[in-house]
């Protein structure tokens, strides 16, 4: 049977995007979700997450303030000028992670905004993170260019003992539940007030799909399964 993690990014960015997500959970086919701590609507995610104990909550690391952001791709690229030293950055993970779970969250996870976890120069440090709460985090090869350095960085991972889903899925626009593997990551941004979003809470909701995960046998799971 393939087992299929719905992750929906940014729980906590906006109460409208909250909003979305819980109601992709309710009726729909999220089960996981990760917290953006330093934004407007954290107490209302919190909140909302105490709430619906069901939905899995994992930690999305914002470090947007370190990194310059390809928008088109929703990724970062390069250092802002000064280059932080690993030690800066690792204060910046650890104070979300102590905000996250001062706040009476279980964290599920560990994954980022615009993937900068994946950075080389940020992945040692959450690898280590993820290591100690004995935590999976989210990896996908095709944030690197390079297959080798794709490669290393995986090593990286496993040789930490940090679980991974081995299959990623970038959203409903690029890929689906039809390709082939065992267990993957769907990532989702439902929310409500914005086009895009809505669209996704359409997606997560839609009693087709839902019927068809049934059909093909796709189980739907959460991190805490893999």
């Amino acid at each position: 049977m393939k087992r299929l993690i719905v992750n929906a990014d940014d729980f906590g960015y906006t109460k409208k995007i909250n909003e979305g997500i819980i109601y992709a959970h309710k009726n729909g086919i999220v089960k996981s979700a990760t917290v953006l701590t330093d934004r407007e609507a954290f107490d209302d995610a919190v909140s909302l997450s105490k709430e619906n104990p069901d939905l899995k909550t994992g930690l999305h690391i914002d470090l947007d303030s370190m990194f310059e952001i390809k928008r088109p791709e929703g990724r970062v690229s390069g250092f802002k000028i000064p280059k932080l030293s690993p030690s800066e950055i690792e204060d910046a993970v650890d104070r979300q992670l102590d905000k996250f779970l001062n706040a009476g969250l279980k964290l599920s996870h560990l994954d980022s905004h615009h993937h900068a976890h994946m950075h080389p120069e940020v992945l040692p440090v959450v690898v280590q993170k993820a290591k100690e709460l004995n935590v999976p985090i989210r990896f996908f090869r095709g944030f690197y260019d390079n297959e080798d350095f794709a490669g290393e960085m995986r090593k990286l991972v496993s040789e930490n003992g940090v679980k991974f889903c081995p299959h990623f899925i970038a959203g409903w626009y690029w890929e689906n539940v039809d390709e082939s593997f065992e267990t993957a990551e769907l990532m989702t941004h439902p929310g409500f007030n914005e086009i895009w979003r809505e669209y996704e809470i359409a997606r997560c909701c839609d009693p087709n799909l839902m019927q068809y995960l049934k059909d093909k046998q796709i189980e739907v799971i959460s991190f805490e399964d893999i």
